[in-house]
């Protein structure tokens, strides 16, 4: 059993061949103007990539159990607007997963049949253009993935279920003003790939020596704006979606020229995540107390550090978390 890895453009996800979605089309099946498609054979998988517009996140959006091939007639519009080559799949045993998937994260670190991963630093939409065949060790990390996805996450104690990260303090004191004001999810820019975590979960912030700050996890997102690594077209139009997006409208923003001078002289940020629901810790609790607690020594360097369910519960109850809030939390982790 083969498994191969394809790219399809959003609006074509969307509206299909017909005007309907991809996983409406009756049959169901995926076009190309790629030969290498027809090595997929009845039995085999194909994955199914793509970028949404509005967030520019890549996603595996779908995988089909294929059953057949077949080649678009010359001339027809099928031919002419997506290839000549196609294949047909089962539906029953195949899956629309919308934007459930995640995908750039698992497409950085398998290897493909040809030995030859994703460079670092390369365009991630460049290099899956060309269809793309799987190790039986990449098909595994996929499924495992998926199972993963589709059971919900996982429930062993020690998976991560929360975040803990650092900021300085003129930060700490932006996001709670803000939040207290205006009451609308921020962004937190990070230097690292995105944390992957069950929405709603607890996020705790640490700045000037101690826990300042617990908010709730919403999403992640990665972000192609740093440098070495993409074009600059590409870095300036991601410099923009997030001032546009996470910047602009909080209160006492930079100015437009601080901002861009910010992300240049930054090199940059690889990720965000937002968070809504910030309040303050309650009394001080420096790091050397609750860093025992944690059994940790301070991250230095470090973006962030996950958590557990029981290093979350011990500085929820350091934070001094209300009761109600407490309870939230734990029903999260507890599902997570």
């Amino acid at each position: 059993m083969t498994s191969a890895v394809a790219f399809i453009q959003w609006e074509n996800y969307l509206k299909g061949p017909i005007g309907r979605g991809l996983f409406d089309h009756e049959p169901l099946t995926y076009s190309s103007s790629q030969a290498r498609l027809h090595l997929l054979k009845p039995g085999d998988w194909l994955w199914l990539v793509s970028r949404a517009h509005d967030d520019q996140q890549y996603y595996f959006v779908g995988y089909l159990a294929i059953v057949g091939n077949q080649v678009n007639p010359p001339g027809s519009s099928a031919e002419k607007e997506f290839g000549r080559f196609a294949i047909v799949a089962d539906p029953a045993r195949s899956r629309n997963l919308g934007r459930a998937f995640p995908a750039e994260g698992i497409l950085r670190v398998i290897h493909f049949e040809s030995g030859k991963a994703i460079k670092l630093g390369a365009s991630l939409g460049q290099s899956i253009q060309a269809i793309r065949f799987l190790t039986s060790a990449d098909a595994k990390i996929l499924n495992v993935a998926l199972n993963r996805i589709l059971s919900g996450a996982d429930r062993f104690l020690d998976s991560p279920l929360g975040l803990w990260t650092k900021c300085d303090r003129i930060f700490a004191e932006y996001f709670l003003k803000d939040w207290l004001t205006r009451h609308q999810p921020l962004a937190f820019l990070l230097y690292d790939s995105p944390p992957a975590l069950t929405p709603g979960a607890p996020i705790f912030i640490h700045s000037d020596r101690n826990l300042r700050l617990v908010a709730t996890f919403r999403e992640s997102q990665f972000i192609a704006g740093h440098k070495n690594t993409v074009d600059a077209a590409e870095r300036v139009s991601e410099r923009e979606r997030i001032w546009v997006t996470y910047r602009a409208a909080t209160v006492d923003p930079p100015t437009k020229p601080d901002f861009d001078a910010f992300w240049e002289r930054q090199n940059g940020v690889r990720a965000l995540f937002i968070m809504d629901n910030l309040f303050p810790v309650s009394q001080a609790c420096p790091f050397g107390h609750y860093g025992r607690a944690l059994q940790w020594g301070y991250p230095i360097g470090v973006g962030y550090r996950y958590l557990t369910l029981s290093q979350c519960v011990l500085l929820l109850r350091y934070a001094g978390a209300p009761q109600d809030v407490t309870e939230v939390y734990l029903r999260t982790l507890l599902q997570g």
